[in-house]
């Protein structure tokens, strides 16, 4: 039988992965836009305040590759298991390739996060969702040590691939998207958090799943 999943490749998927970002679908886009510390993205996640508690410490840490022990509710519909991959550390070919250089209040290195997501109830509203959008990367005391840029390529040489364009979900279906991150070196990342529970101080962020923060 047909998957209602199937994907559109070549061209027409690097075209439309462009378009679909501009209404909060892929990673299109060719110009960073700093988003502040705290306030929302693109997709509506708001970063953690700039407070953190000193009594706040954060959980086990899971390793790259390993998937979270808690399905995840996507802000688009769907119920997911979710696994951090890997993550990718970029240097100033690719901040120039992006045009992030053009916002250095952004950081000096770029990251790109690989993220796996198996559909195992629901069925997402828009069958190109940036599952991504509510990752967070934070510090050892749980503040935001990367932004997320409102609008982005991320496909430079050595960093997200073109992704694929689908026309639907199926259950059980595992799905890999990449994005990317700007952080800078004096900052160093210590977890990688999804923030499906609306958490909003450093202590909320810490008490969620995180990933420890390994690059390569």
């Amino acid at each position: 039988m047909r998957r209602n999943s199937i994907a559109v490749h070549g061209v027409l998927a690097a075209v439309l992965g462009v378009t679909l970002t501009a209404c909060g679908g892929g990673q299109g886009g060719s110009t960073a836009v700093p988003a502040p510390s705290g306030a929302k993205t693109a997709g509506g996640q708001a970063g953690p305040s700039q407070s953190p508690s000193p009594n706040a410490t954060w959980g086990p840490a899971l390793a790259l590759g390993q998937p979270a022990p808690n399905l995840i509710e996507g802000t688009d519909g769907g119920t997911f298991q979710v696994t951090v991959q890997k993550i990718v550390k970029g240097g100033p070919k690719q901040m120039k390739a992006g045009y992030y250089d053009q916002h250095p209040e952004l950081g000096d290195t770029p990251y790109y996060v690989f993220a796996t997501y198996t559909l195992k109830e629901g069925k997402p509203d828009h069958p190109n969702a940036n599952l991504n959008l509510p990752i967070h990367i934070l510090d050892e005391k749980g503040n935001e040590a990367a932004q997320k840029p409102v609008i982005v390529s991320g496909f430079e040489e050595g960093g997200c691939p073109v992704g694929e364009v689908y026309l639907g979900w199926d259950i059980g279906e595992t799905r890999t998207q990449c994005s990317v991150w700007i952080g800078s070196t004096a900052k160093p990342p210590a977890r990688l958090v999804w923030n499906g529970k609306d958490a909003r101080t450093p202590a909320e962020f810490m008490k969620l799943d995180s990933w420890k923060w390994s690059t390569q």
